[in-house]
């Protein structure tokens, strides 16, 4: 990142007077801050870095931003620099910019991601776990032990797309199918392909196979996307299917509609599952022009990113469980094994760029099943935004990540009402008070016309009488 983009990213932030998921400000009067280890872990874990501004003071409770510069940039570069190289756990080698706003100079700092292998980056003075930060919007928050074994599990020697596809064997990898990923990267770079030319040291060179203890073997990514045959007829792989339903109302206590198991392939999975919920959603006809013009309740373009990313991205170390589709009358939810990658969340999720299935990601993007990195939420948002859909809902926990498209009925809700929806997806029930801790300065009347709307929209339902009432999902 040069300084120009800094500069613009910073003066950005002041405008909008609050520090972001990149930029943290700190007041440099008194020194170096005792806390800006935290901030140089934090960005250490976050896709792509991020920058500390020495010379500026937000102050949150006012939501104000102060440039107050600093005249210590020997004093500050000499400590970030000791801190730097000995005090955290791998020795972060971060960009200098000396810059002027306002009229007063300000030192910005950029300090990079660190490698997975080295993760978690932690101050050795507090050790694990107490050392170890992550960067959760725009503040720096504590690794939870969640996160921390999540972070170890995924560095590259944990790699689990890239270890042996047990009780396999390169004959078990269709050369057809690699032909045509071979052909499709061609037409990109004009280069033609053939059969004769697939050989192991190709297949290394794709993570599609490898050298395990003197045997060659396809790699887990390799042979789930260029198996021969069926990757589940294969013990070890029997739970990687997709279980999808259809239910005729909006919880899963309703009768089923329509069920499938998808197996196969990744690429053939990612096919079936599109197909599943395409012809398990409603379809209307408008006339454009002088044409009849038929249209999905949601936008193909977001149902196949969804999907696409469930495969691409799952835990596949997890058999204990499935990936699995819901359709509801109100709602589709595609839930995974597995919570985000170490340094995405639910804040930076749009911008981070970060797979845990790197060879899977990789070789599926180069048969068109992934977008470019870091585009495909950005077209969920946008699609849904077309079709008038809120947004999509993301939940995160220690072991599953899931993904929740609304259907125009639940399109109907304003803000607070989805909120209230979003808490009970979570927790099941709700009280009026626990809306007031919600929305503060908003009047216990507001709070019951949002529940009022809800119950006459059959979301939800009250139970118990006077203080004693609670309101459950209809789902």
């Amino acid at each position: 990142m040069d300084k120009q983009e800094i500069q613009k990213l910073i003066e950005e932030a002041i405008r909008h007077k609050t520090e972001t998921n990149s930029i943290e400000f700190k007041d440099a009067r008194g020194g170096l801050p005792k806390s800006t280890w935290k901030s140089i872990s934090a960005f250490s874990h976050r896709p792509g870095g991020g920058i500390i501004v020495f010379g500026i003071l937000e102050d949150k409770e006012k939501h104000e931003i102060e440039v107050t510069g600093t005249d210590m940039l020997d004093n500050l570069q000499e400590k970030l620099g000791d801190l730097v190289n000995n005090e955290m756990s791998f020795i972060i080698r971060p960009t200098y910019h000396i810059l002027e706003i306002e009229e007063k100079t300000i030192l910005a700092v950029f300090i990079p991601e660190c490698p997975d292998q080295f993760k978690p980056c932690y101050y050795k003075p507090a050790g694990i776990p107490n050392g170890a930060y992550i960067r959760d919007g725009n503040t720096d928050r504590k690794m939870t032990d969640d996160e921390m074994r999540n972070l170890i599990d995924n560095s590259k020697k944990f790699k689990f797309d890239i270890t042996a596809a047990e009780e396999t064997s390169l004959d078990d990898l269709s050369k057809e199918k690699i032909l045509e990923l071979l052909t499709k990267s061609g037409k990109r770079t004009r280069r033609k392909s053939s059969l004769d030319e697939i050989d192991f040291e190709l297949l290394k060179n794709l993570g599609i196979a490898d050298n395990f203890n003197g045997a060659q073997k396809p790699t887990l990514a390799g042979f789930l996307t260029f198996a021969k045959e069926k990757p589940q007829n294969k013990q070890q792989f029997s739970r990687y299917v997709i279980r999808c339903v259809k239910y005729q109302g909006s919880n899963v206590a309703t009768d089923i509609i329509d069920s499938m198991d998808i197996d196969g392939t990744l690429d053939n999975q990612i096919d079936d599952m599109h197909k599943f919920v395409l012809r398990n959603i409603r379809k209307s006809a408008e006339i454009v022009g002088t044409k009849r013009v038929e249209k999905y309740e949601y936008p193909k373009k977001a149902i196949r990113e969804v999907v696409a990313n469930a495969i691409i991205h799952r835990d596949y170390k997890i058999t204990e469980t499935y990936t699995q589709v819901n359709i509801f009358e109100d709602r589709i939810e595609v839930f995974n094994a597995g919570c985000l990658p170490p340094g995405v969340t639910i804040e930076n999720i749009k911008d981070a760029q970060v797979s845990r299935n790197e060879i899977i990601a990789a070789r599926l993007k180069e048969l068109d099943y992934l977008e470019e990195y870091g585009r495909g939420i950005d077209i969920v948002f946008n699609e849904m935004q077309k079709w008038n859909l809120l947004p999509p809902i993301f939940k995160n926990t220690s072991n599953s990540f899931k993904v929740i498209l609304m259907g125009k009925k639940l399109s109907k809700l304003n803000e607070r009402q989805v909120k209230i929806w979003e808490y009970l997806v979570e927790n099941k029930t709700i009280k009026a008070k626990e809306c007031e801790d919600l929305f503060k300065n908003v009047s216990r009347k507001t709070i019951n016309y949002d529940f009022k709307k809800m119950q006459d929209m059959r979301l939800l339902h009250s139970v118990g009488e006077s203080r004693s009432t609670h309101y459950e999902p209809n789902f």
